[in-house]
């Protein structure tokens, strides 16, 4: 941001989250220290917040304070990613997912609805199939985990590794904003903030060698078939990015056959975050499709 910037105009991670009462610590989740940020009721229903490939917490920061008005909110540093712990191993989706089950056990979470972006929903995604007692509720962003185009998916995933792989290796504000530069559909959207924070936490001594652990994902079998799709149980909204016509955009429709229990969102003005990109549009159609556990007697 330049200072010609004007002040209603100028956004920061923490111009979302300065009125919003937070925690933000580490907990230990299955021998995993993990750092997490909790806000709103701690006797409301919860819901888990999954960020997408290599990120961090911070990606939901326009999203915490609208949650929360009705909801125990927990956004995570995924396994290996952010200011979480780094174990010297691959990270597939199961990993992601049997850690995202010890941070719900660790904070005593018997059940909780998951908000996911690509990674975070394909992650969620495995979590209610194997869990599906413990995931009342789905939310997939820019969704991943269903393949459409195999060459396509391929690509897609040499791209990810290339650009991360880089951004860990020889961390910079360039190569940084190039490994975040296809999130947008607006390059004004990628914040100073959003990069300045990726940054510090690409910068970490271990994140050289962990980005090839939390990307391993992407070397392919792990996405989730047509049949287990079809068997997800939960109420799942699905989030359209119309004015992306890529990959995901195809992955949501085709997701939205798949699910039974599903809902296709459109929206406009955004790509890959849409939780971020268009904060006001997907914090009302969150709060409307969460807030259904509340007249249903969430626990």
């Amino acid at each position: 941001m330049t200072g010609e910037a004007s002040t209603d105009r100028y956004r920061s991670v923490w111009t979302y989250l300065n009125t919003v009462p937070h925690t933000l610590g580490w907990i230990d989740a299955g021998g995993v220290r993990t750092r997490y940020l909790e806000a709103g009721n701690p006797q409301g229903p919860a819901v888990l917040l999954l960020h997408g490939t290599a990120g961090s917490l911070e990606n939901f920061c326009a999203n915490y304070g609208a949650l929360a008005e009705s909801h125990r909110v927990i956004g995570i540093d995924m396994l290996g990613c952010g200011y979480t712990d780094k174990p010297d191993r691959p990270y597939l989706i199961q990993d992601y997912a049997d850690h995202a089950v010890a941070v719900m056990d660790a904070l005593e979470i018997r059940e909780s609805a998951v908000i996911g972006v690509s990674l975070g929903s394909w992650v969620g995604a495995r979590l209610a199939l194997e869990h599906s007692e413990r995931v009342t509720r789905l939310v997939m962003v820019a969704p991943a985990g269903v393949v459409v185009d195999p060459d396509e998916e391929k690509d897609f995933g040499v791209d990810v590794r290339r650009r991360r792989q880089n951004a860990a290796q020889t961390p910079s504000w360039e190569s940084v904003t190039a490994a975040m530069g296809r999130l947008m559909l607006n390059p004004d959207d990628l914040i100073d903030d959003l990069v300045g924070v990726r940054l510090r936490i690409y910068e970490q001594p271990e994140m050289a060698r962990a980005m090839g652990h939390l990307l391993a994902f992407t070397q392919g079998g792990q996405h989730l078939s047509p049949d287990e799709w079809s068997r997800l149980e939960q109420p799942t909204m699905i989030i359209a990015a119309v004015d992306a016509p890529n990959m995901f955009l195809e992955n949501a429709r085709l997701l939205g056959k798949l699910i039974p229990n599903s809902t296709v969102v459109e929206m406009t003005g955004c790509d890959h975050w849409a939780q971020f990109e268009q904060p006001e549009r997907f914090n009302r159609v969150a709060q409307e499709f969460l807030g259904v556990l509340q007249t249903e007697g969430a626990r």
